[in-house]
């Protein structure tokens, strides 16, 4: 069942909520989560609910890596704030392609 949630980036420094304000809703479409004490150490959560802390989002520490547990296309989410993810995200991958040399970093294809 969709449901809309607070979202409240955590990390300062995440590249992806660059320019968001500190709480914004986003869609759920799912109940499905991650548990923050099973994470590898490299694994950042960037983002989290209001009031539960349930994770929303992760980053790795070194590899332009990340991931949301979230819809940012989704209408439910924000308008404004969800096209700014997806930009983000975009701009992001942009420069960790040109900055390794056709997106591969350690011989791998950069997500």
């Amino acid at each position: 069942k969709p449901a809309t949630v607070r979202l409240t980036p955590v990390a300062s420094g995440s590249k992806l909520f660059e320019g968001l304000p500190s709480s914004f809703q986003v869609a759920r479409y799912h109940s499905l989560f991650s548990l923050r004490d099973v994470h590898p150490a490299e694994l950042i959560v960037t983002a989290e609910t209001e009031g539960d802390g349930v994770v929303m989002a992760i980053e790795h520490a070194e590899l332009p890596v990340r991931a949301v547990q979230f819809h940012p296309e989704s209408i439910l989410t924000a308008p404004d704030h969800g096209l700014r993810i997806l930009a983000n995200v975009v701009h992001d991958l942009a420069a960790s392609t040109s900055s390794t040399g056709g997106g591969k970093v350690n011989g791998r294809i950069a997500a």
